[in-house]
């Protein structure tokens, strides 16, 4: 069968070469192997095999198809058929000789490349090399940048025999590609995009035991003052917008004590004393209000505070009574209300 023939199959086979050599690179430096078939389209392996300058050496990436096509990378906008001494295939300006390749149409497909030195060498100093002789790589460039920039190249290790052009090529390494590199990675990144829906804004609240009373103790004499102290009871402000948490302020106000069997005997508010305190809380931020002293007591007073963007939650509160009643007032029970009023910040 003819060269001509050859490319007529080359160009029928194109859609069906799909038997393509692993890129296996070479021991030469080749990216990959690159088979040699001869004129009856036979594969030939023995590296013994003598070609003449002109007798057919065509190219395939496959060792089963000689249409088997070798792929260039996408980079590449040229292939050509080159010839250089080892260590120069991949500088063009440095080959001994060459001369123009194609692909196949709409690919990177170089199929069954005309390795023949004496048809397929056009440009450079291929005279030299046949009359020279030596040892030289022998196969196909890859290129861009108008031919000047290698991006591939498959070629074999041809001993070219001075005067006549006759030579052999060195064997093709078979092989499996080498696995990728191990995944060597100790971080890794995942992307999170979770939905969320806008929280309903709760209310504000303060919760007081029904029929609460504070629970005072027997009084004693103190500096020869009637004195009693006690606990007002757990008092709860609930704040529940979560979504504008400005915060809060509970004040206490509290009425003048009024004796409980003569409505006309009275002792200022001002001799209650109260010491606020929390309990627990759900919130951050909550603070008392100052200490009231019996006998100087100011009220209405700043019993707590919560500050705005904390004090979402639940917040038990509680406070330390302490009552003293003038020297000159008549022994007895006297009543009075403490009122706590929570409002927003």
């Amino acid at each position: 069968m003819q060269i001509a023939a050859v490319g007529v199959i080359s160009l029928a086979l194109v859609a069906g070469a799909t038997a393509v050599a692993s890129a296996v690179v070479q021991p030469n430096g080749s990216d990959a192997a690159l088979y040699s078939y001869d004129s009856n389209i036979a594969l030939v392996t023995d590296p013994s095999t003598v070609f003449t300058w002109t007798s057919d050496n065509f190219g395939s990436g496959s060792k089963t198809n000689a249409v088997g096509p070798s792929t260039c990378p996408t980079a590449a906008d040229d292939a050509y058929i080159f010839v250089a001494t080892a260590g120069n295939e991949r500088t063009k300006a440095a080959w001994s000789a060459y001369g123009d390749s194609a692909f196949a149409p709409g690919t990177k497909d170089v199929i069954a490349a005309t390795l023949t030195p004496g048809v397929a060498l056009t440009s450079g100093n291929y005279g030299t090399v046949k009359s020279n002789g030596g040892t030289y790589s022998l196969g196909i460039a890859c290129t861009n940048n108008n031919g000047n920039t290698i991006v591939g190249a498959f070629y074999r290790t041809a001993s070219i025999t001075a005067g006549t052009g006759s030579y052999t090529m060195s064997a093709v390494t078979e092989g499996t590609p080498p696995p990728p590199p191990a995944n060597t990675d100790t971080t890794g990144s995942v992307a999170l995009s979770p939905q969320t829906v806008g929280a309903n804004d709760g209310v504000l609240s303060l919760s007081v035991p029904v029929g609460a009373a504070a629970v005072f103790a027997a009084p004693t004499l103190v500096n020869n003052k009637s004195t009693t102290t006690g606990t007002l009871g757990n008092v709860t402000v609930a704040d529940g917008r979560s979504v504008t948490r400005k915060g809060w302020d509970l004040n206490a106000s509290v009425t003048d004590f009024v004796n409980a069997s003569d409505n006309t005997n009275t002792i200022s508010k001002a001799q209650l004393g109260l010491i606020p305190k929390v309990v627990s809380s759900e919130a951050t931020g909550v603070t008392v209000g100052p200490v009231q002293v019996a006998g100087s007591a100011t009220y209405s007073s700043l019993f707590a505070s919560g500050a705005a963007a904390n004090t979402v939650g639940n917040t038990v509160l509680n406070a330390d009574l302490t009552f003293v009643a003038p020297a000159n007032k008549a022994a007895g029970t006297y009543v009075s209300t403490l009122t706590l009023t929570v409002v927003s910040k």
